[in-house]
């Protein structure tokens, strides 16, 4: 991957276990710093390469920062320096070091199958790291989200896996007759309030049946915090009022609790994007379907956020849609999970909502064979800290279906679930879990809502086939009532348009009891993955680690880094290697030295 005009990045994975890096750099760098988070800024496992000394060696650095901070050398340093860089006659600087996908290290950002990550990197070229990292940001830096580090070509789901800049219509997976439709907003003007919604209904291309097998959506405003896209059911074109084409408001106060005013009918939402966020690309077995015999007609639905009051800014942000005619095996659905039902308290530093639970009983009636789970989209507010989709089956949680240690809301998108828990079957629990941090607010309780204020912990989930789940796209609880909401949006449409009370929901099956749950924590191979109700690990800066990085550094590891670079001691050797790296790949050195 070329991260700028000066440096190309080379990685591999080993034997499933290890994974290894190698920068490749333009002039005689002083330090290289790459970083690898869940999801963007925060939460970063950076490991650094530093020039100890001209004409030396070079030292390997295992560092970790937990919010936009300083980076912390990690008191278990778990990279290991195996080619040291010197200068050669090309003038570049090339390195080579491991890591483990899974150290079992809470501060380091483990690196799963095909499940995307970001990659933040830095460097300099004069300077001194022990002082650079005290002003990190004002270096040479940069960051590209949706890398799959550790891919298997045989899986392929979720997100773009070449990073956020990648061109959709490039990918393997998108054929050669697919086409893409732009739906997007009128020139809609938004609205001088805190917060508020519209839609429009958009007609579909319908001369035949088709899938859609990749979206990605664009915002023309700042003042838009979230794009939805509702289909609506074979043969249902909206009417009334709202007539094609012509921007409406759709905001909340619809029939069902999280559901917004739609049109009847067009209830099932099939892609959901929010700024910061990739493309979503689909598996090759999979899409979403559209056309004759699907949804002829696509209800945009833009959530905005004005808490200043802007006047006279008008929106025409929307969603690309990628078609083909050539249809895949299955149909593509969306699992709505989270939590409708919150109070974080103010001035708390770390405060978990309550888990929304949908239960084995809903799963068992309405999973009719097995269902895979494709990708996550995490969706919280200004507070959210970090959010987790727990899978329990048999009493006992297997890998989790997802989760983000760290949220940072510039950076929400797709995430490829987990590979251990990528199948849900009847009677398996799904338990979703989003934690906040309310020290900004420091005297009212926060609630659920679309205002700026107000928080929000969903989870996306997107799924296939849909015929094998046909009766499920929603599945909330009210975890106080220990009751939850098992159906499709359609379905919930109905009852409230009948004034159903929980009593009746619960005899007519859309709503379910709970029941009681005593549940292990799941444990991996190597190490315990941390999915504990309190997810966030929580490492504020570590005194002795800020000392070792200013004192250790200069001199243990030093000391060090000479003993690995006595191995290329040799002027000769080490240009004839970096000749060879750039000329042959890597592997040239790598199966020689």
């Amino acid at each position: 991957m070329q991260l700028d005009s000066n440096v190309v990045l080379h990685w591999r994975t080993i034997d499933g276990k290890t994974l290894e890096l190698a920068p490749d750099g333009d002039g005689y760098l002083s330090w290289f710093a790459l970083g690898i988070s869940e999801s963007g800024m925060k939460g970063v496992d950076f490991n650094v390469i530093i020039r100890g000394m001209e004409g030396l060696s070079w030292i390997m650095g295992d560092y970790f920062t937990i919010d936009y901070t300083m980076p912390t050398l990690d008191m278990e340093q778990n990279a290991v320096l195996t080619v040291s860089p010197d200068f050669d006659k090309d003038n570049h600087t090339l390195a080579i070091w491991q890591r483990p996908l899974d150290s079992c290290d809470t501060e380091d950002t483990a690196v799963y199958r095909n499940v995307e990550r970001s990659l933040i990197w830095a460097y300099s070229y004069r300077s001194n790291w022990d002082q650079d990292k005290f002003r990190f940001s004002n270096f040479t830096k940069g960051i590209v989200t949706g890398v799959r580090l550790f891919n298997s070509p045989a899986v392929s789901s979720g997100a773009n896996a070449t990073g956020a800049t990648a061109n959709t219509t490039a990918s393997p997976l998108i054929p050669a007759d697919a086409v893409t439709l732009t739906v997007a907003m009128p020139g809609y003007p938004v609205p001088a309030l805190n917060s508020s919604v519209a839609c429009v209904n958009l007609p579909l291309p319908n001369a035949t049946a088709y899938h859609v097998v990749a979206y990605k959506g664009f915002s023309t405003s700042p003042l838009v915090s979230r794009i939805s896209g509702y289909v609506c059911a074979a043969g249902v074109v909206p009417a009334g009022p709202a007539a094609m084409g012509v921007a409406y408001p759709c905001g909340p106060g619809g029939p069902a609790v999280g559901q917004n005013l739609l049109p009847v009918g067009c209830e099932t939402i099939n892609f959901v994007w929010a700024p910061g966020a990739q493309t979503f690309t689909a598996p090759a077995e999979a899409g979403f379907a559209i056309g004759a015999g699907a949804a002829t007609t696509l209800v945009l639905q833009v959530h905005y956020q004005n808490p200043t009051g802007v006047i006279g800014r008008s929106d025409s942000s929307g969603l690309e849609l990628t078609y083909t005619p050539t249809l895949r095996n299955a149909t593509l659905g969306v699992l709505t999970l989270g939590n409708t039902d919150m109070r974080i308290p103010p001035a708390t530093e770390r405060y978990t909502a309550l888990p929304n639970i949908c239960p084995a009983s809903c799963t068992g009636q309405r999973v009719k064979a097995p269902v895979t789970l494709v990708s996550n989209f995490y969706m919280m507010g200004r507070l959210g800290e970090s959010t987790l989709t727990r899978h329990i089956r048999n009493g006992s949680a297997i890998q989790p279906v997802g989760r983000i240690n760290y949220w940072d809301m510039q950076y929400g998108g797709f995430q490829t679930t987990f590979p251990e828990s990528r199948t849900l079957l009847a009677n398996d629990t799904l338990i979703s879990l989003c934690t906040y941090n309310s020290t900004a607010v420091p005297r009212s309780t926060t609630f659920y809502g679309l205002k700026p204020t107000d928080e929000l912990c969903f989870n996306f989930v997107t799924f296939y086939p849909v015929s094998a789940m046909p009766d499920l796209d929603y599945c909330i609880a009210d975890t106080r009532k220990n009751i939850t909401t098992c159906a499709t949006r359609s379905q919930l449409a109905r009852m409230a348009a009948l004034n159903a009370t929980d009593a009746v929901q619960l005899m007519n099956g859309t709503k379910m009891p709970v029941g009681t749950l005593n549940i292990s924590f799941y444990r991996s191979k190597e190490c315990v993955l941390h999915d504990q109700i309190d997810v966030t690990p929580y490492h504020k800066p570590n005194t002795g680690a800020a000392v070792a990085s200013v004192v250790l550094v200069p001199v243990v590891l030093v000391i060090i880094g000479y003993i690995l670079y006595s191995k290329y001691s040799k002027q000769e050797e080490l240009e004839a290697l970096l000749a060879r790296a750039r000329q042959e790949g890597l592997e040239s050195i790598l199966t020689a030295n």
